[in-house]
């Protein structure tokens, strides 16, 4: 089953050097499905999609972690261990800028 996400958190899991390591190429993975936007990715290095994006994750290995976890099950370890959390928000359009303000008066930031 694969694991929904938004571009915005993708792209700090695949830059997090906590996670992945100082040196290039110590942790890496391989045989992964990612799609972003229904579009599977061929390439991640890239990364660029839209922070908004609806991406997915499924299947792979990643090696060069003890247990050689998939990719995915390395993606949720991360994201319970963050602080912060980003999720799609949809609204009627003529309350987006209430809904804006909202957000942002809770101390939440709206990504692009």
């Amino acid at each position: 089953m694969a694991t929904k996400t938004t571009g915005a958190e993708f792209k700090r899991f695949y830059s997090d050097k906590a996670i992945w390591g100082e040196s290039p190429g110590a942790i890496w993975h391989d045989d992964d499905v990612v799609t972003v936007n229904g579009v599977v990715q061929e390439d991640l290095a890239d990364e660029n999609f839209p922070d908004g994006a609806a991406v997915t994750i499924s299947d792979g290995v990643v090696y060069g972690v003890a247990g050689e976890p998939s990719f995915e099950t390395f993606f949720k370890r991360w994201k319970r261990a963050q602080t912060t959390a980003s999720f799609p928000v949809e609204c009627d359009i003529s309350k987006l800028d209430a809904v804006k303000a909202a957000i942002q008066a809770a101390g939440g930031k709206v990504l692009k």
